[in-house]
């Protein structure tokens, strides 16, 4: 039995595009090697991320050794120079460079 009523033709599209989308996603999640389960998600746990504060410090570290070679300043000017820039620095930066300092 067919129908050429529009409720009837809207219905039809909505369940063979429903079954379409089904389809589509277990083909993917059974023949597509990228989809390998959870092996995503093992790999990227053996990988540990970089934290905020150890990249924060990286870049510091680098500001003064540029600093160093670039403008010729001892240690006593870099520490003046670092003191006064980490002052300059928002709350949670301050913390980030310093997580000890921040739990004390």
């Amino acid at each position: 039995m067919s129908s050429l009523s529009y409720a009837a033709l809207t219905a039809h599209i909505a369940i063979v595009l429903t079954r379409y989308m089904l389809i589509a996603m277990e083909r993917r999640q059974n023949e597509n090697q990228r989809t390998l389960g959870e092996l995503f998600f093992f790999l990227v746990d053996e990988i540990a991320d970089i934290t905020f504060s150890r990249s924060l410090g990286i870049l510091m570290d680098t500001l003064m050794a540029i600093l160093q070679v670039i403008l010729k300043q001892n240690d006593e000017q870099l520490t003046a120079f670092t003191a006064d820039f980490e002052s300059r620095l928002p709350e949670y930066l301050r913390n980030a460079l310093h997580p000890e300092a921040a739990v004390a």
